[in-house]
């Protein structure tokens, strides 16, 4: 789950982010014609399958008590990242 809201996020920041924090052309995922979530789901659709996958992370985690919280705060970390 948070393999695969690493890519959504990866595809909104291609949409959302500027050239300088990507570290590559904004959109160029969308100019090279690529196939990503946000082509798929549209911006905010990803944004919920993100969001999704995130709850369907800390839900697998749940029974594992507080040793699990840094792999809780990376699945946060990684839907919220902005760069």
């Amino acid at each position: 789950a948070v393999g695969l809201a690493f890519q959504i996020r990866d595809d909104i920041l291609d949409v959302e982010a500027d050239t300088a924090t990507l570290g590559k052309p904004q959109g160029s995922d969308l100019a090279k014609d690529k196939p990503t979530y946000t082509s798929l789901l549209g911006l905010d659709g990803a944004k919920q399958k993100a969001r999704a996958l995130h709850r369907e992370a800390l839900e697998g985690l749940r029974d594992f008590g507080e040793e699990a919280e840094p792999l809780r705060w990376l699945s946060a970390y990684i839907v919220e990242r902005a760069n």
